[in-house]
């Protein structure tokens, strides 16, 4: 009986909930062992207490508030992905800037989602978040990260290959669209980084991430590359060389004349933003002069979209299993047979050039 139990407890997802507030902490442990395929194994008040409890525990994900005394959970996640690399989902409030951009830099810093957390006074709240936070915490724990120092963030400059004048003569008509969900902001930042600041094609996104936080994510972007990153506006004219991410619920598309089209359209899918509209409306609007993007992330939203940018005789590129944090939105892409090119991410940007 004694060795059944132990078994059983190793099939759990080990979890290790870190906030500076005892109340949160209280009602997050409570909520997540409610799931008896969950169990909290410690808590921590501080960045600097949760990496301790990293190296002794060595739980199966880490839930980490940004905004702690001591030692912040940004400078924590970037401790925890350079020496102990495991799943952290940040639980981050979204009532002021400050809070949302360092949610973003988090992501930037290896964390693989992000969640809004809701306010201590508020059980009802809470508990209408528990089963999807209990759903993603057991998806995200069999997510595979790697060592992920900061530094090496901004050190993989690519060498890309240089505009021809054939590419110039139609660039200024070709836009890139991009799709990415779980791990998507670390792909973004890498890809924008890596891209001139004249690149001669727009760019939009849309990038599944948790309300509130899209104001954050486009922030931290601006502070990592010479582009232009804005939030998309109905009737906006799209520039070359900037880029627009889609603003939370609400779907983004473009129309014919390159303008930003919101669109609050019923669709089968949970995601609004959803990355199919975005790339549906590319392909129907540039036709051979869109490119079509697919990123990590979960699920099987932008298959589609990026089908119909292929058909309409667009270029295509899939992030490769490899780099992906998450497979399935690329693979489902690729089954469907609308993906050109399957590559590492530190080929995507050398790829959007060759295209656009």
């Amino acid at each position: 009986m004694e060795a059944h139990l132990r078994l059983h407890e190793s099939n759990k997802v080990r979890v290790l909930v870190a906030d500076d507030s005892p109340t949160v902490r209280l009602m997050l442990c409570r909520m997540l062992e409610k799931d008896d395929d969950i169990k909290v194994v410690g808590t921590a008040c501080d960045g600097r207490e949760a990496i301790e409890q990293v190296e002794a525990l060595e739980p199966d994900l880490v839930t980490m508030d940004v905004n702690m005394p001591v030692m912040d959970g940004l400078s924590a996640i970037e401790h925890i992905m350079a020496y102990n690399p495991l799943p952290v989902l940040v639980v981050s409030s979204v009532v002021d800037k400050e809070n949302t951009a360092n949610a973003a830099r988090a992501l930037g810093a290896g964390a693989v989602d992000v969640i809004s957390k809701p306010t201590p006074s508020s059980l009802e709240e809470f508990e209408n978040i528990g089963s999807d936070l209990r759903a993603k915490i057991k998806m995200l724990s069999r997510v595979r990260v790697i060592t992920h120092p900061r530094a090496r963030l901004l050190d993989h400059s690519i060498e890309l290959s240089p505009v021809t004048p054939a590419q110039e003569e139609v660039a200024g008509r070709k836009l890139v669209a991009i799709g990415s969900s779980t791990g998507g902001p670390q792909a973004l930042q890498r890809i924008l980084c890596s891209l001139p600041v004249d690149f001669r094609a727009g760019i939009v996104i849309v990038q599944h991430i948790a309300k509130g936080f899209t104001d954050g994510l486009i922030e931290w972007l601006n502070g990592s590359t010479s582009l232009k990153i804005i939030k998309g506006t109905d009737g906006h004219f799209i520039e070359p060389g900037e880029v627009v991410i889609a603003p939370d619920g609400i779907h983004m598309a473009v129309t014919s004349g390159g303008r930003i089209q919101l669109v609050e359209k019923q669709i089968t899918g949970p995601h609004k933003p959803s990355i199919d509209v975005l790339l549906e409306s590319v392909s129907d609007a540039y036709g051979k002069y869109a490119v079509g993007v697919i990123l990590t992330g979960m699920g099987r939203d932008g298959a589609q979209g990026i089908k119909a940018i292929h058909d309409h005789g667009g270029r295509t590129i899939a992030q490769d299993k490899n780099t992906s944090v998450i497979f399935s939105m690329a693979k489902e892409a690729i089954k469907l047979g609308g993906v050109d090119r399957v590559v590492p991410l530190s080929d995507v940007s050398r790829l959007m050039m060759e295209f656009a």
